[in-house]
């Protein structure tokens, strides 16, 4: 028993030293909008690139992102998932945000590599 225990630790301990490191780490887009609110878009530029469109209105902005996907055995077309997210236009901190899954993808199944501080 306590050699099995022992294992574990090591390859945790393996595990979390190789992503202290990284700088990097792999997360699901709801979670990375989610972490995002209260906090700059800038943000969100940085893990995905410049969003497909900008709605300005008087009192916020409304950012796009399309984020392609290719869920396994889906046909041919076009598969991803959509964020919209709000956006106080003085601060340009992140007020919300939604998602919307297209094709056969699922908007918590699709996931981007950020940097993380």
């Amino acid at each position: 028993m306590s050699r099995n225990l022992s294992r574990v630790f090591s390859v945790a301990v393996v595990a979390f030293v190789g992503c202290a490191n990284s700088g990097y780490a792999v997360r699901s887009v709801p979670r990375i909008a989610a972490e995002t609110v209260g906090k700059p878009v800038s943000r969100l530029q940085e893990a995905f690139g410049d969003p497909r469109k900008v709605d300005t209105m008087p009192n916020r902005q409304i950012y796009v992102w399309f984020l392609p996907a290719s869920p396994p055995g889906a046909p041919a077309g076009l598969h991803g998932c959509e964020m919209e997210v709000t956006v106080e236009p003085r601060s340009q901190q992140v007020l919300g945000y939604s998602m919307t899954s297209i094709g056969w993808s699922k908007c918590g199944e699709v996931a981007r590599r950020i940097r993380i501080t």
